[in-house]
């Protein structure tokens, strides 16, 4: 059974703006993002703004406002009744009873549930309409890492046999326990040990996942056939959408 989860079942497509699938995941490449280009003040609300400037390093900047925009174009292009809002009126905030990252939108009673996921410049952002159970998570590949040494002390015994067979496996069972986590809502040291095989059955959740360039994916949910990745190739794709 394991074997099902080392399939690439992803899909995952460059972006158009047409026709567009509300379970979409955006992805794009953030490292060369020039965060100086851009106005935020009209980009991000005031609470955005203030957890912005607490970033220190460029690339934290980078992955905050990727994610952001991505996550204000998801919402104008599956929800047409807020096309013409500003974009600093949907501010994203992190609630801590519910473990998500939810946008408030200026004006409306409306609050959206999302999912973000960053590794090493590379960003990924969805929102959850249906407030189903999903989560995804993205995961840099790296060779380098001490495989069997980290899943020994981190994983189940079952996985650590997997990952014998095959190293880059430790990066697919990384992200599914991540995803799961996040579709769950708990703490992903709270799925380091279990065999996430196992707990994906228990829970009656699918997954599907795939390796993108150098990068794992993993996308867990209740209906995870339905979602789609799409790759935003250059930011300048979103800004007939939000205006910038």
């Amino acid at each position: 059974m394991p074997a099902l989860f080392f399939q690439q079942q992803l899909v995952i497509t460059k972006h158009s703006v047409q026709p567009f699938n509300a379970k979409t995941i955006l992805l794009f490449d953030a490292q060369f993002l020039n965060v100086d280009e851009f106005n935020l003040d009209a980009l991000l609300s005031p609470f955005e703004l203030t957890v912005f400037t607490r970033r220190k390093s460029n690339k934290a900047k980078q992955e905050y406002l990727a994610t952001r925009l991505l996550l204000k174009y998801l919402v104008k292009q599956t929800m047409p009744q807020f096309r013409e809002l500003a974009s600093n009126h949907i501010s994203s905030e992190f609630d801590e009873q519910s473990s998500k990252l939810l946008l408030h939108i200026t004006g409306s009673n409306t609050v959206l549930s999302s999912c973000l996921s960053h590794s090493n410049g590379f960003v990924g952002a969805a929102l959850n309409h249906e407030c189903i159970q999903f989560g995804f998570d993205i995961e840099k590949i790296s060779t380098k890492r001490p495989f069997i040494k980290l899943a020994k002390h981190f994983y189940h015994l079952d996985e650590v046999n997997l990952i014998r067979q095959n190293p880059e496996r430790f990066f697919r069972i990384w992200t599914l326990k991540e995803a799961l986590a996040k579709a769950t809502s708990q703490p992903i040291a709270k799925l380091l040990s279990p065999n996430v095989f196992n707990q994906l059955m228990l829970s009656k959740l699918t997954a599907v996942s795939c390796q993108y360039k150098e990068f794992d994916v993993s996308v867990v949910s209740n209906q995870s056939t339905d979602w789609q990745c799409s790759v935003v190739n250059s930011i300048d794709q979103l800004r007939s959408v939000l205006h910038f």
